[in-house]
């Protein structure tokens, strides 16, 4: 069933049911009181504070703790993913029009245009040849033909299900788009907003109303608790994490990428 955007009289209302905080997906916390839930997204942000360095440590390779993701394999133009193996939306038949592409870049940022335009050639991804991301974009994930998905309207025309079945059981995953929501997490056509990350998956916090049909997103304490594997940055960049975002290792996810087709 799609979902709608909400009015914007109600919008304030949407944003504190949607900014509440929840477990990660990363392990099993207990969620807080309902009074600490009520926080909007801007104030959980700006009260995270990193552990003794500023930014969180480069895994040298992948966690042995986490699942390996499943995947299916084929032609990258007709997969989706630059490196010919797609890990989420995995029926290609079902999904023809939209992948999840796991990998990482260490380029950084979604909104300027080396996020646009490859920057190491398409090597990247979990199974490519530069599967460290070295040198590489978010857009060096997606396969020629295919672009990271622009926003939560481009996810609806290109995914029959929004994002249901975007991740396979297993292990933790986020498929990210590339936009970004306003400092009080409400998602809108303004390109410089840079506030959380958003997308698809499992894993982060459950998305506001108003950037539906999306269902997940990770602020700056959700990356902190990938232990380094998604990096959103120092604590200054709290309410910036789309402009500063990097990825280091294959586990968790990676971005959504959806044909480039009218």
């Amino acid at each position: 069933m799609r979902r709608f955007l909400v009015p914007p009289s109600t919008a304030v209302l949407a944003l504190l049911a949607g900014c509440r905080a929840y477990t990660s997906g990363l392990h099993d916390d207990t969620p807080p009181a309902p009074d600490a839930a009520l926080d909007a997204q801007a104030a959980n942000d700006a009260q995270a504070q990193p552990p003794s360095d500023d930014r969180p440590p480069r895994p040298d390779r992948p966690n042995p703790a986490v699942p390996e993701a499943s995947s299916v394999a084929g032609v990258p133009e007709d997969v989706g993913c630059a490196d010919g193996t797609r890990e989420g939306f995995l029926d290609v038949d079902a999904w023809r029009n939209i992948a999840g592409c796991a990998g990482a870049w260490d380029v950084p940022g979604l909104l300027m245009n080396s996020a646009v335009t490859p920057q190491c050639d398409r090597m990247a991804g979990n199974s490519g040849l530069n599967s460290a991301g070295l040198g590489c974009g978010v857009a060096d994930l997606c396969a020629p033909g295919w672009r990271v998905c622009k926003n939560a309207d481009e996810v609806a025309r290109r995914s029959p299900t929004d994002c249901e079945s975007a991740q396979p059981p297993g292990p933790p995953l986020f498929f990210l788009v590339q936009s970004a929501a306003s400092p009080l997490g409400i998602c809108g056509p303004d390109r410089t907003a840079s506030n959380d990350l958003h997308g698809c998956g499992n894993l982060g916090q459950p998305e506001a109303q108003t950037c539906q049909p999306l269902e997940r997103r990770m602020g700056f304490s959700d990356c902190q608790a990938t232990g380094g594997v998604w990096n959103c940055g120092g604590s200054a960049e709290h309410l910036r994490e789309a402009s500063v975002v990097t990825k280091h290792g294959p586990d968790l996810g990676g971005v959504l990428c959806c044909r480039t087709i009218p």
